[in-house]
């Protein structure tokens, strides 16, 4: 069953996204798209868009391509994209950088190079100076390149390849921490117990929203515009 609290911000980050996508743009492309979460929203509001998946895990690919049927599904590698040069309108790398920062320049460079003149790239990630993330990759191994995710060392590896956009688009990253850990529990009374956990950590995000300024918010969606 779906997660209300995280489907409620995957439809508000999907709409946002959706609306940098170029006017008459047609293919979208996602790199590390897993099991396709951000591909079901995005479906949604661009339903006449020809959409592909790629990551790294054949697994993953595997049931991306038993869930949607109107999906391309691409098992490959992103530092060697198996795609043609300026073949997509619109990448999108969400959480991707710091699980390889040690190949980002690379796995930009072939980013920009399957990226049409004029279409878009966009990048988003956790800002790892906040608390939160710091406590996060301490927890999680897999995390820890977190640290690379700043946004002046994106800003650096995105500059020279078009107009580039920075913003925060998420005050806290407390209710997606909330679901890493505790998920959505198949049965009601766990339902009940967990949902109240999630309606306070909605409330904080709120909270947060409202005082915070926004350069100290969390997370990060940098726009590039490919020259």
């Amino acid at each position: 069953m779906n997660n209300p609290y995280i489907a409620e911000k995957e439809k508000r980050l999907a709409q946002r996204i959706a609306s940098r996508f170029p006017r008459h743009g047609t293919n979208l492309l996602e790199i590390g798209c897993g099991e396709g979460s951000n591909l079901h929203y995005l479906r949604q509001e661009l339903p006449h868009t020809r959409i592909t998946g790629l990551d790294f895990s054949s697994e993953k690919i595997d049931f991306l391509q038993s869930v949607y049927d109107d999906v391309l599904a691409v098992c490959g590698d992103a530092t060697n994209l198996p795609f043609g040069d300026a073949e997509y309108d619109l990448v999108l790398c969400r959480d991707l950088l710091h699980h390889i920062y040690f190949a980002r320049k690379r796995v930009l460079s072939e980013v920009f190079r399957v990226v049409r003149h004029g279409g878009v790239v966009i990048i988003i990630e956790s800002d790892g100076r906040r608390l939160l993330n710091r406590v996060f990759r301490a927890l999680c191994p897999a995390e820890r390149g977190m640290r690379f995710s700043r946004p002046e060392m994106l800003s650096v590896l995105t500059r020279g390849f078009g107009t580039t956009e920075l913003e925060y688009i998420e005050a806290s990253f407390l209710i997606r921490a909330c679901a890493f850990f505790w998920g959505w529990p198949e049965r009601l009374i766990q339902q009940r117990m967990v949902s109240a956990c999630y309606y306070l950590a909605r409330l904080w995000e709120r909270g947060v929203e409202a005082f915070l300024p926004k350069s100290h918010w969390t997370y990060m969606m940098i726009t590039v515009r490919k020259s």
